[in-house]
């Protein structure tokens, strides 16, 4: 099974789009993977590797690899401490009249996706650059088999 996993990650990498069009689809992976988006990581993916002409499925399987609740349960916090250093501590964009769990729970989801939108550019970026990097590298070494 693990070796029919490596062959398929393989196939992804051999995209005819070449090693820059690979290495954008990870970075839209990796970046959609940072965002607090229940749900929609998979979309939003898809909507960064179209918007830097990246390749769809490595931006798929990328974000599928490193968004999972594993990670997420590391990301979350991460994301709200960024976002509380960030935002002003009197941010008056919130409303003043609502039901008592959404005023309770909205400086909380407005930190957490102001510090999730600002980790998903700096992963996104260092993927993108760490993935030309070593595609790069790697093309120009012959396969060890």
């Amino acid at each position: 099974m693990l070796q029919k996993a490596r062959d398929h990650w393989r196939r992804l990498l051999a995209s005819p789009g070449g090693a820059g069009h690979v290495a954008r689809g990870i970075g839209a992976g990796a970046a959609a993977a940072m965002l607090p988006a229940f749900g929609l990581h998979l979309i939003f993916a898809g909507g960064f590797a179209l918007l830097l002409r990246g390749s769809l499925p490595v931006a798929a399987a990328s974000c599928v690899a490193l968004g999972n609740p594993l990670t997420h349960a590391v990301l979350l916090p991460a994301e709200f401490a960024l976002g509380r250093v960030l935002l002003p501590p009197r941010f008056e964009f919130l409303p003043e009249h609502g039901p008592a769990w959404l005023l309770a729970a909205l400086p909380a989801a407005e930190e957490t996706v102001a510090g999730g939108i600002v980790l998903a550019i700096l992963v996104g970026v260092a993927a993108y650059w760490a993935a030309s990097r070593a595609l790069r590298g790697g093309a120009s070494t012959p396969d060890p088999r």
